[in-house]
């Protein structure tokens, strides 16, 4: 029969209990978990088949409560260096410091390479685990580094965001007696090539997406307003002056362009967009962004959320995959409170500006 482990009364039941309860750390937490159902009465075998943990690492949990207390159950990995982890402040700073710059040897910064450079400096070996771990003691996180053209202008990129809001103000004060949106708009090009994007899958499978390669292409045209996540959407067969232009008389129509109502359409700088010869619907206003600065453009951001209809999948024909992509754009026009997360930038004007009385 199992034996029970009687544990000494450092803590009440109720204390085991939110303890568990408030660990944020999980190994400690698990202990914790391991403790209270000791102090419930239940057997380090019942326990284990409960927690997937082995009663005999259970019943050294009880044994180490026992003798040390409260303070036995930290994660002693953790706690190894008196409570400051994997490095000291110092060697955080410098682990920093090495981060912001490329690695000396023209090698990338991941687990390994930061395990070499604690390596040199701890005179030790130090596992790629242990760099990995030294990441997220410093806070490091893995990202995408975000494209910057070469010929990108830095200063016209900042002053373009520091006189978007007293344009509008200018805008609204020229209008009185109309609102002011500020919408944004450009084109993104879409085909039969397929689009592969990673996908979750469990050890030992791999996942596969069929494909054909075929070049045939279409055109969305995604139109936002980023303050309330409205969006319209084209899809057209090319990009040209004329296409163009249609595609400005419509949006002004749907939107609602009007004397009562002005427009200001932030796009970049293409040759059917900036051309003289273009012709622009009344009531709506054409705002560049500088050369160069697509991370200015929030309209590039509805692209992750409208490619969930392509990616990983094969489509017969182009009208095919236009169909699939028509409704795709009509579930995102239905969540405005996602493209409104998605293209709203902490910089751009967050309201609509409303008509004065």
């Amino acid at each position: 029969m199992p034996r029970h482990i009687h544990l000494r009364p450092h803590l009440t039941d109720h204390e085991l209990q939110e303890r568990y309860r408030s660990a944020h750390d999980p190994v400690e937490r698990s202990r914790w978990h391991f403790l209270w159902l000791l102090a419930r009465g239940l057997t380090a075998t019942a326990i284990a088949q409960v927690t997937g943990y082995s009663a005999y690492w259970i019943g050294q949990m009880a044994r180490r409560y026992n003798v040390a207390g409260p303070d036995a159950i930290r994660d002693q990995r953790r706690h190894a260096r008196g409570g400051q982890g994997l490095l000291t402040q110092e060697q955080q700073r410098a682990l920093r410091a090495a981060l912001a710059e490329p690695h000396p040897a023209g090698d990338h910064w991941c687990g390994r390479t930061v395990a070499d450079w604690m390596s040199a400096r701890l005179g030790r070996l130090v596992s790629r685990q242990l760099g990995w771990r030294a990441l997220r003691q410093i806070g490091a996180h893995l990202l995408k580094p975000r494209p910057r053209h070469m010929k990108a202008d830095l200063a016209a990129q900042a002053a373009f965001k520091a006189r978007l809001h007293p344009l509008l103000r200018e805008v609204t004060r020229a209008f009185p007696w109309a609102s002011v949106e500020l919408w944004a708009v450009d084109e993104h090009r879409i085909g039969l090539k397929p689009i592969l994007y990673k996908v979750w899958c469990v050890d030992g499978q791999r996942p596969y997406a069929p494909v054909q390669h075929r070049y045939e292409w279409r055109y969305l045209v995604g139109f936002v307003q980023p303050s309330s996540g409205r969006t319209l959407f084209h899809l057209a067969t090319s990009v040209s002056i004329p296409l163009f232009e249609a595609e400005l008389a419509a949006f002004a129509r749907q939107a609602g362009a009007s004397a009562t109502k002005q427009i200001v359409l932030v796009l970049d700088r293409a040759g059917w967009h900036s051309t003289q010869r273009l012709r622009v619907p009344d009531h709506l206003y054409l705002l560049f962004l500088p050369p160069y600065s697509p991370e200015l453009q929030p309209a590039e951001h509805l692209w992750s959320l409208t490619n969930t209809a392509l990616v990983n999948r094969h489509f017969a024909s182009i009208e095919e995959l236009e169909d699939a992509q028509a409704a795709c754009c009509v579930a995102v026009q239905a969540r405005p409170d996602l493209v409104r997360s998605t293209t709203l930038f902490r910089w751009w004007p967050h309201r609509v500006s409303k008509r004065q009385g």
